[in-house]
């Protein structure tokens, strides 16, 4: 067995997926915990308040054993405000913990670049009002959204790894002059669901959930404890981790 390692999980608190979904991969020697803070829908005030929650919540979970890294694991509440913000997200969390830290937004911006995607199409089951927000934030790290769906009922994956329905969703309305696809949102379940999906359209497919897990565990260098095949991501390296080897 590898040496143990922690890592540490901000969700919003409606979120159902995330503490099933990562432990089923049974990562070699990788444990996880969690800390809620309050989010109920596509609530701008509080999306504003997981910052300074996620600060409160990281401090808690940095007292674990073997805690290395903390992630707030939520995509909306780390683009709120365009780019920058997901950096002062992860600032505020390190800041409180004394650890390293990555949010969803921030992990989504560099599994796209680590793949080279520079035209997506884009799906969320978020509001109208949240999905544009996230098309500003992508936009100002230089993607070109060429194509949005949003809207989609998310608890219709409630059932683990039933994802044919989201990639029935996703295949039916993909362009056909696109480098990859973006599936926003933690509150989703199915990280199988990706390789199939990614077979289906001859496209690379981003989740929010997958770029977190990436982006943490590139963070600890423990990133070879990703199954290589849940999705093309886990075979490339943030792009910074490259330019540093």
């Amino acid at each position: 067995m590898r040496e143990p390692i922690a890592l540490g999980l901000i969700t919003p608190s409606e979120n159902n997926v995330l503490e099933g979904d990562f432990p089923r991969l049974g990562l070699d020697g990788v444990r996880f915990h969690f800390h809620r803070v309050e989010n109920e829908g596509d609530d701008y005030e509080q999306f504003a308040e997981m910052k300074v929650k996620s600060g409160e919540a990281a401090k808690l979970l940095s007292h674990a054993r073997r805690t290395k890294a903390i992630a707030l694991a939520c995509t909306a509440g780390s683009f709120l405000e365009g780019v920058g913000y997901d950096e002062s997200v992860a600032k505020t969390i390190e800041a409180a913990s004394g650890l390293p830290a990555v949010t969803t937004a921030g992990s989504v911006v560099a599994a796209l670049h680590a793949l080279g995607i520079e035209r997506l199409a884009v799906f969320t089951p978020y509001e109208e009002w949240v999905s544009r927000r996230l098309v500003t934030f992508l936009e100002g790290h230089d993607f070109f959204v060429a194509h949005l769906s949003w809207g989609y009922d998310m608890y219709s994956t409630d059932v683990e790894d039933c994802y044919e329905a989201i990639n029935d969703w996703v295949a039916s309305q993909v362009p056909s002059d696109i480098d990859g696809v973006l599936i926003s949102c933690t509150n989703f379940t199915w990280l199988r669901g990706i390789a199939p999906l990614e077979e289906r359209l001859g496209l690379p497919v981003v989740t929010s959930n997958l770029a977190t897990l990436w982006q943490l565990l590139h963070r600890v260098g423990a990133d070879d404890r990703l199954p290589q095949d849940l999705a093309k991501l886990c075979k490339v390296k943030p792009l910074s981790s490259i330019s540093a080897a």
